[in-house]
């Protein structure tokens, strides 16, 4: 009769292959302890750029450059094209969705993110205070009427 062996880390229990001391997970020479060392040290690196406020750091320059150019389109147009690809999503979904419950569903999730994006838009572009302005002048001028 065999008897099952364990991995020799501490804490761990799990059950080796024949001749090894260690599993798969706590073997020094391991793919997978290779990558969770790796993964252990980029999250460190992260703690630390985000504790320093180093947030450009956290991104290659792609990214950055893409998050640029987007913040540019943003600040140009505002948020015209998202709320368009906002619509299509939609108009796709209410063309070819054809289970009820999925389609309420959905509906619903890109209606509301559809509204949160125009009143993000109406932010931008300044349109509340207007609002609101036009809204105080028009109370002001009915208390004064009265």
């Amino acid at each position: 009769m065999m008897t099952a062996h364990r991995c020799q880390a501490s804490g761990c229990g799990r059950f080796v292959r024949a001749g090894s001391s260690f599993c798969g997970k706590h073997n020094p020479l391991s793919d997978v302890a290779v990558a969770l060392a790796d993964q252990s040290e980029l999250r460190s690196k992260f703690r630390e750029r985000v504790e320093r406020g180093d947030y450009a750091g956290l991104f290659d320059d792609h990214l950055s450059q893409v998050m640029r150019q987007a913040a540019t389109a943003v600040a140009e147009r505002g948020l015209t094209d998202e709320i368009g690809a906002l619509r299509y999503v939609l108009a796709r979904l209410l063309m070819e969705e054809d289970d009820l419950t999925k389609l309420a569903a959905n509906v619903t999730r890109v209606a509301s993110v559809a509204v949160q994006a125009a009143r993000a838009q109406r932010a931008i572009s300044g349109e509340v205070a207007q609002g609101l302005t036009s809204a105080l002048t028009q109370i002001l001028t009915e208390l004064d009427e009265g």
